[in-house]
C-alpha cells in the first residue's frame, strides 16, 4: 500500500471538541492520529486495517475516529490512483492520435 501521511489540520475549536467527545487530552488526540497513520501505512488490506484497530483495545469512539481517518486516506489514495491512470490514458490516446495523422 502507498505510504501516506495523515496530516490533519484541526482548528483549536475542533481539537477541543474532539478532546471533549473522546474525553482525552490534546496529546492523546495526537497519539490517535499517529496511530491512524501507523495502521494505514503498515496494512495491506481493508481487513487488516479493521483487525489492527480492533486489536488495539480502543474504546468505540477512538476506534471510530481512527477508522474514519483511515477511510479518508484510503479514499484519497484510490482517487489519486484513478486520476493518475486517467491522465496516463489521455496522454497515451493523444500520442496515438498524433502519430496517425
Amino acid at each position: 500500500m502507498t505510504k501516506i501521511d495523515c496530516k490533519l489540520s484541526f482548528t483549536n475549536e475542533e481539537k477541543d471538541k474532539f478532546c471533549n467527545l473522546l474525553q482525552c487530552e490534546i496529546s492523546e488526540l495526537k497519539e490517535i492520529t499517529n496511530m491512524a497513520n501507523k495502521i494505514i501505512n503498515e496494512s495491506e488490506s481493508f481487513y487488516e486495517i479493521v483487525m489492527k484497530i480492533l486489536q488495539q483495545g480502543y474504546n468505540v469512539r477512538e476506534a471510530t475516529l481512527i477508522g474514519v481517518l483511515c477511510g479518508e486516506k484510503l479514499g484519497f489514495v484510490q482517487a489519486q490512483k484513478e486520476m493518475e491512470d486517467d491522465i496516463k490514458q489521455k496522454l497515451f490516446d493523444a500520442f496515438n492520435n498524433r502519430g496517425s495523422r
